[in-house]
């Protein structure tokens, strides 16, 4: 359970997974743009997950349900915006939210560094008011190959340090391997980001090993398949990385057959620094990062000092600064 005197955070959290369904449904009337039949509810039926599925091809069409409202840049901003004020409004007291301008512009032939200014234009609205409750993470869509993630990664090194902190990969990581996006990386890198990756969601803990040892992350997203190989999750915590878990999305991606096969007690009783996230609460009927530390504790047996652990190493893991993490923690204190 939450320890409420503890920040709570969450650093894996898609902004096309996270989109108000009210929005989709206003965008695609108002663009007569195609939904299903029957108002909000044919459009909760046809996009919230009612069963686990492996079959990516399943999936797809619910993101593309959500992603086809992209139609201009200040739908893309009125987006990034609702939110930002969604995750805040849910009680989190930071929260970094990741997209990928390539997805986001591909179905209207937008252009990605107009969907990244966009994007990083309605972060600036909201820090304005809620200052230092969130940040952005650019995402690199491996499924479309390096060239085209080459592309991606200029938009996102454009506008770095101006919302925008760090860099994650996603996608397809059996068939696209993280060894062809090691030039991305070290460009990043260069540039100040900080590092993120999706690994052993859909592949192996060999995806996981060689994501650590080429791409050098600070952070893993998922990483369920590293619990599969005990030296894998020996030098996960030997290079003092965070893992982003999701157990729900792992659930329903099945990625784990339960969740009480999931491997987060075993990467906590193994010592490695693990944090909790909502990852695509919109298919996930409007999961929150609150009903995440329930399940762990309803469904995993994880105890309430693990939980306050992982409450504790998420906000470390933040990219941002210590004094800026310092200053969430004081905030905290002082609200509670």
């Amino acid at each position: 359970m939450i320890d409420t005197a503890l920040p709570l955070v969450d650093l894996h959290r898609h902004l096309e997974g996270s989109i108000r369904l009210e929005t989709v449904l206003e965008l695609s009337e108002k663009h007569e743009l195609p939904i299903p039949a029957g108002g909000l509810e044919g459009l909760q039926e046809a996009v919230w997950m009612s069963e686990p599925t492996s079959d990516i091809l399943k999936i797809m069409p619910k993101f593309d349900l959500l992603r086809q409202v992209y139609v201009d840049y200040e739908v893309c901003k009125q987006v990034a915006r609702e939110c930002i004020q969604d995750a805040i409004d849910e009680g989190l007291d930071y929260v970094e939210l990741r997209f990928s301008p390539f997805f986001m512009a591909e179905m209207h032939q937008l252009d990605p560094m107009g969907v990244t200014e966009a994007v990083c234009d309605a972060w600036q609205q909201i820090d304005k008011e809620f200052p230092l409750r969130s940040r952005l993470v650019g995402i690199l869509s491996r499924t479309y190959g390096p060239e085209i993630c080459l592309q991606e990664l200029i938009p996102v090194m454009a506008f770095a340090g101006k919302g925008l902190v760090g860099l994650d990969l996603a996608g397809d990581e059996a068939r696209w391997p993280a060894g062809l996006f090691k030039e991305h990386f070290e460009r990043a890198r260069n540039a100040g980001l900080r590092l993120t990756a999706h690994a052993g969601e859909f592949a192996g803990a060999d995806s996981v090993r060689e994501t650590i040892e080429i791409l050098k992350p600070d952070r893993i997203g998922h990483a369920v398949h590293a619990a599969d190989d005990p030296a894998v999750m020996a030098l996960i915590a030997d290079r003092g990385i965070t893992i982003e878990s999701c157990p729900t999305s792992n659930y329903f991606t099945c990625s784990v057959p339960s969740y009480e096969a999931h491997p987060l007690p075993v990467f906590l009783k193994n010592g490695l620094k693990v944090t909790l996230n909502a990852d695509d609460p919109t298919l996930f009927s409007g999961l929150s990062v609150w009903q995440e530390y329930e399940l762990a504790a309803e469904m995993m047996g994880v105890s309430q000092e693990e939980s306050k652990k992982m409450q504790l190493d998420g906000l470390e893991a933040a990219f941002i600064s210590a004094e800026q993490k310092a200053d969430i923690q004081k905030r905290k204190q002082i609200d509670f």
